[in-house]
């Protein structure tokens, strides 16, 4: 079974070094999450 933080993704250093930016598109892109 996967949770919520399985669902989102993250993208380091965007938009700035240093900064780790969770994309949550990719969770309302799943009908599952």
């Amino acid at each position: 079974m996967k949770t919520v933080k399985d669902y989102i993704r993250t993208i380091p250093d965007f938009p700035h070094k240093g900064i780790l930016f969770r994309d949550v598109t990719t969770l309302f892109a799943d009908p599952r999450g």
